[in-house]
């Protein structure tokens, strides 16, 4: 294959083609243009196997994604039977019962909150850096960030959420989607480790 350093032929400042007559300068477009087609018919190998580089990677890049979600799938399947088994009670079940659940009272951050659909879900608002649970009186508001604080408040009669908006406020973790459950629809359990 022949190297692809052959030079142009020599170009000056436009004035100094201001100074070939028509033929000459037919003669230099004639010339760079066969350079351009034999630059073209010599990528051209080259540009074949950069395709198929790039097509073989594209094949690699939706196995990975079909893996995935493969995975996100299961997991969810998972969570939708441990729901379904009671081994993540809800938050309802989980502030209101007499004893505190088999993983304690910890921080929110240490616990998963999942929905019946397996999803999972942050407390709070999007963008927050910590998990927050909004509970009231019916005239005040307060934000608890432990299963702790919320068992305690709930025994004294606060409900979750604002005066003018009840439930437990979730999101989906990496996105601003947001809503309010019951807590009887907002699912725990203590996260892996």
């Amino acid at each position: 294959m022949a190297e692809l350093t052959d030079s142009p032929p020599p170009q000056g400042p436009a004035e100094a083609l201001e100074q070939l007559l028509e033929e000459e300068l037919d003669a230099q477009d004639d010339e760079l243009s066969r350079m351009e087609m034999e630059v073209r018919r010599r990528l051209a190998p080259l540009q074949a196997e950069l395709g198929g580089l790039t097509a073989a990677r594209g094949r690699i890049a939706t196995e990975r994604r079909r893996r995935e979600r493969l995975a996100q799938m299961r997991q969810r399947q998972e969570v939708r039977t441990e729901v379904r088994a009671g081994a993540a009670p809800s938050l309802l079940e989980a502030v209101s019962a007499p004893d505190p659940p088999a993983f304690g009272e910890p921080a929110f951050s240490e616990l998963e909150f999942l929905l019946e659909t397996g999803g999972v879900v942050r407390l709070g608002y999007p963008g927050s850096k910590t998990q927050t649970l909004q509970m009231t009186d019916g005239s005040s508001a307060t934000q608890v960030s432990d299963l702790a604080e919320a068992r305690r408040l709930y025994h004294l009669g606060w409900e979750f959420g604002v005066p003018a908006r009840p439930g437990v406020r979730v999101h989906t973790p990496g996105t601003r989607l947001e809503r309010l459950l019951a807590a009887e629809r907002c699912f725990l359990r203590a996260k892996e480790k």
